[in-house]
């Protein structure tokens, strides 16, 4: 086989394990790792489960406003001594006897100082409290999530950008060397072309490890395995919009909840006095019993146990009263307590409010100094550029040496990097301001 023919065979092969390598890559946009962090990641999970245990509880308490019904069943069985008191009479003698029951009862608070009441409302706002828990937790993991992608996506980016400046760098020392040898330069140029390929070596290293670092961390947050190859679509640039006005949303979960807090505080306020108030109760049964040794006292003959079942009937039903008199003054001190923790759940709401202005604010202003910084880096990054295509234009023509056309080239890339750093900045301050909205 001849070299050429070798070589075709090689890059073929090469270009369909490349294709077979991207095409098994699972391509993921924002909107995708948005779904996903609600669907797949753990602490959601929990939340979740967490909402539907305090669902239970809400259910529980309303289940508190119904009476509560047994029945009960029993059969004795005695030998020797006993008193039977279904009979009326004491056995005694050497032999066996039984007794037999059965009844229902009921049980039902009529009134408790309201404290049933408190207990569904108490557990209708913990529903309320796990919802806006949720919200909270999805929130601070939608501002994690951001950081990660735009992590990832902006060392990609860098990556690639180095990989092809040192594909640049290392024709550049090819004609160093070549030079070199022609007599052309000197081996200071030769160096300074080698340290020029090094450099840009070490720089994709570097952000290659800190992509696959940022997607591991992405990775472990969205619930993706982490041997699964995926591809973070880059966002469009068309995305840095300008965000609306820095007004903190009325459904803010971080102001939602300090105002659930308050609401609870208040609501443990109004019932604290139940204590105070009687308990009255409702109690009635229904039953029957039978016992072997019970006699028809007209005829003198054992009972039969259908009679027993039926003459034996009982209903009996009443009410309770309980009135609280004296408590050594704990309700009193509760009360006091309970008056001051509303205070300082209204001073806490009040701070939340302002530090969460306080962070749409700095968002803000995040946004508008990367606009500014975006703008001027491209105007930099243009003037670099010119200046770096003069630069290389005098070196080609020998009016000008090594070094300035190597620090020519350098500017450019960093200018190059920065732009690139500067976009996806703008992004993703962009994307903070639309989930600190709620936008998303």
């Amino acid at each position: 086989m001849n070299p050429l023919m070798r070589s075709k065979i090689v890059l073929t092969f090469c270009c369909c394990m490349l294709t077979h390598t991207v095409l098994s890559q699972t391509r993921i946009n924002l909107d995708q790792s948005f779904a996903l962090l609600q669907s797949q990641n753990e602490d959601m999970r929990q939340a979740n489960i967490n909402l539907l245990l305090a669902r239970v509880d809400v259910k529980e308490a309303r289940n508190g406003f119904l009476p509560v019904l047994s029945f009960n069943a029993g059969n004795t069985y005695n030998l020797g001594l006993a008193f039977d008191q279904i009979a009326g009479q004491l056995v005694t003698g050497n032999k066996w006897t039984n007794n037999a029951n059965a009844n229902v009862s009921t049980r039902a608070t009529l009134f408790q100082g309201f404290s049933q009441v408190s207990r569904l409302r108490q557990a209708l706002l913990g529903v309320e409290s796990k919802e806006v828990q949720k919200s909270k937790l999805s929130q601070s993991l939608k501002l994690e999530m951001l950081s990660r992608y735009f992590d990832a996506t902006a060392n990609r980016s860098l990556y690639e950008v180095s990989m092809t400046q040192l594909q640049f760098a290392k024709e550049q020392l090819e004609q160093e060397r070549t030079k070199f040898e022609l007599e052309t330069n000197t081996l200071v140029d030769v160096a300074q072309a080698e340290s020029q390929v090094a450099g840009n070596e070490l720089n994709g290293i570097v952000n290659n490890a800190a992509y696959n670092s940022s997607l591991i961390a992405l990775k472990q947050l969205l619930g993706i395995p982490l041997t699964d190859s995926v591809l973070l679509v880059t966002p469009d640039t068309e995305m840095a919009v300008t965000p609306a006005a820095a007004v903190v949303p009325v459904r803010d979960p971080a102001i939602k909840f300090a105002e659930l807090s308050v609401q609870q505080s208040a609501l443990n306020l109004r019932y604290a006095r139940a204590p105070y108030f009687p308990v009255i109760s409702f109690t009635g049964g229904y039953g029957t019993n039978y016992s072997s040794v019970r006699k028809d006292y007209v005829h003198g003959d054992y009972m039969p146990f259908g009679d027993q079942i039926n003459q034996n009937r009982a209903l009996n039903f009443g009410l309770s009263l309980s009135m609280p008199v004296f408590d050594g003054f704990k309700t009193r001190n509760n009360i006091s307590r309970l008056k001051l923790d509303l205070e300082n759940k209204h001073s806490e709401l009040n701070k939340v409010k302002v530090e969460r202005e306080k962070v749409l604010a700095l968002a803000f202003q995040e946004y508008r100094k990367s606009v500014k910084e975006y703008q001027v880096l491209q105007v930099q990054y243009r003037a670099l550029e010119k200046n770096y295509q003069a630069v290389k234009e005098r070196y080609d023509i020998g009016e000008t040496n090594a070094m300035d056309y190597n620090k020519a080239l350098l500017d450019y890339n960093v200018a190059a990097a920065n732009v690139i750093k500067a976009r996806y900045t703008l992004m993703y301050n962009v994307e903070v301001i639309r989930v600190l909205q709620g936008e998303r």
